[in-house]
């Protein structure tokens, strides 16, 4: 049973994409009769929470059930452009000594049937990284798989991004477009915040365990490096923070991710300075860069649509996980401070039952409430760790109307005092 959505009512955001920066962001959108602003207080916080990532869930029509345009997507679902995923999962893994047969045991993959237009769904890809973490030898291995997604850009509907003109826009491309995401890092989205000197990435995972969520962090990381690398022709200077202590094998990291690490830390995350993202961009000498041949940007983000260079045409989806959209639902709840906002609303939202709702993300391996504490610690170690603010305005922040009740729930889930986080 696939998951739907009434119609989504949205304000459109301004498809200026240099304005990403420095702006802030406010969507209304009414789901099922509910409000939810997704405006935070940043003036007061010093800081903006951008949800230019909801751009491409909230600018799009919602078909009925005989339909395939759908939002919110089961972990059946194929979505994903396989294809350069799985090949370049193959070729790494069995590089370090896997067995062919065994990686792909109980994935669905089929390598034989396997071609361009090929989709998967987040279950079966999920389950070839877990076979690939189990069996390819060397610490190294997650960086080389995010290497090896990016060497295969040009060949695959990335091409489309040699078109961006600077940091900016291709980082907006690469790590808040859904119709990028499932052809580079379909099992991560990141949610964006900004401050007056930074952009902070900090990603959220879906169909990942816990035991895989280290190597997955470390694959998406080496993705986007290594991407933003191929495609701007140049090294981007990003920083990245770890909750991880500093590993043993700290080489591998500095080879693929760079010198500017940090680990211990309250959150995951990759970060820009903003003076780099308006840097413009030099096309790579690989390209094919003849007015014939350029492809354009504005094209298949509006049309959800690309063509390879071997001439394959691919429907690139313009679809959310299920995990996701609850995260944005909370993170989006929690800030309009509104009362009864809670699981049975937002089953009344997907129009599905409370039962059908729990058992389609327990396939995704998550809760309800586990997504909602994931939401709740993130937003207060940003704005404890990060911001510094008081009590006060952060529990404002997160919805809370009581300090002591405040304290209690960063206690527990953070495991630290608000006082704790601040130093």
């Amino acid at each position: 049973m696939d998951l739907m959505l009434p119609r989504l009512n949205a304000l459109r955001d301004s498809e200026d994409e240099a304005a990403i920066a420095g702006a802030e962001y406010c969507h209304s959108t009414r789901l099922s009769g509910v409000g939810v602003s997704l405006k935070d207080d940043a003036k007061a916080l010093g800081m903006g929470v951008s949800v230019k990532c909801d751009a491409d869930m909230l600018n799009m029509d919602v078909i009925d059930s005989a339909g395939s345009a759908h939002v919110v997507m089961s972990s059946q679902d194929k979505v994903i452009v396989g294809y350069w995923l799985v090949r370049a999962a193959l070729n790494v893994a069995l590089s370090r000594g896997a067995n062919k047969n065994k990686l792909l045991r109980g994935t669905g993959i089929f390598e034989d049937a396997l071609q361009h237009q090929s989709l998967l769904s987040t279950k079966q890809y999920s389950s070839l990284l877990v076979n690939v973490q189990s069996q390819a030898r060397g610490g190294d291995v997650s960086f080389l798989l995010g290497g090896a997604f990016a060497s295969q850009w040009l060949s695959s509907p990335l091409d489309a991004l040699k078109a961006c003109e600077n940091v900016e826009q291709l980082l907006l491309q690469l790590t808040q477009r859904h119709t990028y995401r499932w052809c580079s890092l379909p099992l991560c989205q990141f949610q964006r915040f900004e401050n007056a000197d930074q952009i902070m990435l900090v990603p959220q995972f879906t169909g990942v365990s816990s035991k895989q969520l280290q190597f997955s962090i470390e694959v998406a990381f080496a993705s986007v490096v290594a991407l933003m690398k191929s495609i701007a022709n140049k090294r981007i200077p990003l920083s990245f923070s770890f909750t991880e202590s500093r590993p043993r094998n700290i080489a591998d990291y500095e080879t693929h991710l760079g010198l500017k690490l940090s680990f211990n830390r309250a959150f995951n995350s990759i970060c820009i300075e903003k003076d780099v993202l308006r840097q413009p961009l030099e096309l790579t000498a690989q390209s094919d860069c003849s007015a014939e041949s350029h492809v354009s940007l504005e094209g298949v983000v509006s049309n959800s649509a690309t063509q390879t260079k071997e001439g394959v045409s691919i429907e690139l989806q313009n679809r959310l996980s299920l995990p996701d959209f609850v995260r944005r639902y909370v993170y989006a709840s929690s800030n309009t401070q509104a009362a009864n906002i809670g699981f049975p609303e937002l089953a009344e939202t997907l129009n599905v039952s409370v039962a059908t709702l729990k058992r389609k993300l327990k396939e995704y391996g998550t809760s309800y409430r586990a997504l909602c504490e994931e939401v709740q610690r993130n937003h207060a170690l940003l704005l404890l760790s990060v911001h510094k603010v008081s009590n006060e305005t952060a529990a404002n922040a997160m919805g809370i109307n009581d300090l002591p009740n405040f304290r209690r729930t960063v206690k527990r889930l953070t495991g630290k005092t608000p006082s704790e986080l601040r130093i």
